[in-house]
C-alpha cells in the first residue's frame, strides 16, 4: 500500500506525518518504508539525524538509467520495522531533467520502485514537497492513496485543499487511474480557539464526513520539540497527546484499508 502526504501548502504537516504516522504502524508490527521526496530532506534529518549517508537514496532511484539495486536505497532506522528511502538536497537539481523529458520522466519512479515496494512493505508513506510540482507527479503517479493533512489554525485551508483534491483528478486522468484519495487529515487543531474550530467546521461543511480522518492530530509543542531533536514523538515523549493521536491514526488508517480490500 502505497501512500503520498500531499498539499501545495508548507507547515500543514506532512513530514510530520509521515515519520509519527510510519513509526506508529510500525509498532504495530507493520514492516513501513518513508520515502524522502523533498530535497529539503526534512523526513531523512528526524529519521537518521546526524548520520552521514553512505548508501544510495531517492537521488538515484531518479537520476540514474542504471539505477542501482533498490534495497541498497533504503536504510533501517533507529526504530524496528521502520525504513527509510533518504533523500539529499542535490535532487532538486533533477527538476530540470525531468521536465526535459516528459511524458516518460513522470513514470521513473512508478517503474523502478512501486512493484518493490508493494512487495516489500505493508505500508510506504511518500513525504512530499510544499507544492504540486514536478516531484509531486512522480509520488503520485506511484501511489495508491493520497493523505492531504491540513491545518485547522489557517483560514485559507479550504483553498489549498480544493486545489489538491484538483490536481489529483488531473492525476488520474493522465497518469495513474487507480489513485484514490483517501482521505483529509487535521492538523494542528486547537479546540481553544475560535479560528480553529471554525477551520474545522468549514472543512466538514466542503467535503463529505467519510473523506475526512476522524482522528484530528491536536496543536502540540512536543511534535516540534521532537522534530528539533532528531526525534519521532513516541521516541521522544510517547505519552503526549500527539503520540496518542497518531496512534489512533494509525488505527483508524489500518480498519479503513482493511474494509478497502
Amino acid at each position: 500500500m502505497i501512500i503520498s502526504i500531499v498539499n501545495n501548502k508548507g507547515g500543514v504537516g506532512k513530514t510530520t506525518t509521515s515519520v509519527n504516522l510510519g513509526h506508529a504502524l510500525s509498532r504495530k508490527r507493520k514492516k513501513v518504508l518513508v520515502v524522502d521526496i523533498d530535497s529539503q530532506c526534512n523526513a531523512t534529518d528526524i529519521l537518521i539525524p546526524d548520520k552521514v549517508l553512505t548508501s544510495h537514496s531517492l537521488y538515484d532511484v531518479i537520476n540514474d538509467d542504471t539505477p542501482p539495486p533498490l534495497n541498497e536505497c533504503i536504510l533501517e532506522t533507529e526504530y524496528q520495522n521502520l525504513f527509510l528511502m533518504p533523500n539529499i538536497p542535490e535532487s532538486a537539481a533533477l527538476e530540470p531533467e525531468l521536465i526535459s523529458q516528459v511524458p516518460d520522466s513522470l513514470f521513473r519512479l512508478r517503474k523502478r520502485f512501486r512493484k518493490f515496494a508493494s512487495k516489500n512493505f505493508d505500508f510506504t508513506l511518500i513525504d512530499n514537497p510544499p507544492n504540486l510540482g514536478t516531484f509531486v507527479i512522480l509520488s503520485l503517479y506511484s501511489s495508491d492513496f493520497i493523505i492531504v493533512p491540513t491545518e485547522a489554525g489557517s483560514k485559507h485551508s479550504s483553498e489549498g485543499l480544493i486545489k489538491a483534491v484538483k490536481f489529483i483528478n488531473e492525476i488520474q486522468n493522465k497518469g495513474n487511474p487507480d489513485l484514490r484519495f483517501l482521505r483529509l487529515l487535521l492538523t494542528k487543531v486547537d479546540r481553544r480557539t475560535v479560528i480553529s474550530k471554525a477551520v474545522v467546521e468549514q472543512i466538514y461543511q466542503t467535503f463529505p464526513k467519510n473523506k475526512v480522518f476522524k482522528t484530528q492530530i491536536p496543536i502540540n509543542t512536543d511534535l516540534q520539540k521532537a522534530e528539533f531533536h532528531g526525534q519521532t514523538i513516541f521516541k521522544y515523549r510517547s505519552n503526549a497527546l500527539s503520540a496518542i493521536a497518531y496512534t489512533k491514526l494509525a488505527n483508524e488508517l489500518n480498519n479503513i484499508i482493511k474494509s478497502k480490500k
